[in-house]
């Protein structure tokens, strides 16, 4: 089972990259749909893709540190920790090219500093977690809403800006909760408590964007914002993309070799994909048509899945130790 179980979590992070790959570089072009761009309002299929990449890294940091714990002891376990995500937000500035405002409020810095703001609750209990994840993304609301901070984040920012990791810190908590629900042995019961929360999650989303007469306005629902209905929102898509994953590898046995593939070095392909989109930025017309828009896709994808296979075959996991 463990065995079977570390498959499906290649295949759901092969998943996260491959839609990574799809919308970071088709969202460049005019003439694609509105569901592969982000925008200043609603909910399209890109805005799904960051945080089931953020959710997956709470799953295996919450694996990856109760390992780590019992192999060297709290406080080793705490300082690795620090130092990787020190060094993803390192990455992050880098990848942003150091502009504070915009750029560096990408998934790699949000993945740093969200860590970093986990690290004292990840041993914790499940409760405490939850807890947490909540008084953060409250803490972020009402910046949000009872400063002109989400004004200037709409206005200038993505991702919620500088404060936006109080509210990206939600989703990988709540990554945290999904690998408990994995420590038992019933499928069923897995399943269930993972598709229960997803129904919750999404309903909450949605329930916390509409406006409350007399109490609160209509909250804006999008990735630029990162207020509390898109990030609750999002969850509840996590655990049920996690759900259908779980069905489909363990249940009906059944998975995508590629995907396998791209899951077993995330952080590298994330770095490649990123590097070839910003290339591709600068280089191609936005107003380029559909079809050798997705041909140069099919390029892009096969020099991510060409790297991938070659570090599969040679035994190589990179990560950050």
């Amino acid at each position: 089972m463990h065995r079977q179980r570390l498959l499906f979590l290649d295949q759901v992070r092969g998943y996260a990259i491959f839609g990574m790959i799809l919308v970071n570089f088709l969202g460049m072009f005019d003439v694609m749909p509105w569901m592969f761009k982000h925008h200043h309002q609603g909910f399209s299929y890109a805005d799904h893709i960051a945080p089931l990449f953020i959710f997956l890294v709470g799953f295996g940091y919450r694996m990856s540190f109760g390992k780590a714990i019992a192999q060297e002891g709290m406080a080793i376990a705490r300082a690795h920790a620090v130092r990787r995500y020190f060094i993803i937000i390192g990455l992050g500035l880098l990848y942003g090219g150091f502009d504070l405002r915009v750029s560096i409020w990408d998934a790699l810095m949000d993945i740093g500093v969200s860590g970093l703001l986990a690290l004292p609750f990840m041993h914790l209990a499940f409760q405490t977690r939850i807890t947490a994840a909540c008084v953060f993304l409250a803490g972020y609301q009402l910046l949000f809403s009872c400063t002109g901070y989400g004004d200037w984040v709409m206005e200038n920012s993505i991702n919620g800006g500088p404060l936006g990791p109080l509210s990206w810190v939600f989703i990988l908590l709540m990554g945290t909760a999904a690998y408990d629900v994995f420590t038992g042995d019933k499928w069923k019961m897995m399943c269930f408590r993972l598709i229960g929360a997803a129904s919750f999650f999404t309903a909450a989303g949605w329930f916390l964007r509409a406006p409350w007469p007399g109490i609160k306005p209509h909250w804006p629902f999008s990735a630029y914002a990162m207020t509390a209905p898109y990030s609750v929102y999002a969850t509840g898509l996590c655990f049920l993309t996690l759900a259908l994953f779980f069905l489909v590898c363990e249940r009906l046995r059944l998975q995508l070799p590629c995907l396998s593939t791209l899951g077993k070095n995330p952080l590298v392909l994330y770095l490649l994909q990123a590097a070839l989109v910003l290339i591709a930025e600068q280089v191609l017309d936005n107003a380029m048509g559909g079809v050798p828009a997705l041909g140069l896709l099919l390029v892009l994808f096969m020099i991510c899945y060409g790297l991938a296979r070659y570090l599969e075959i040679t035994g190589r996991i990179i990560k950050i130790g």
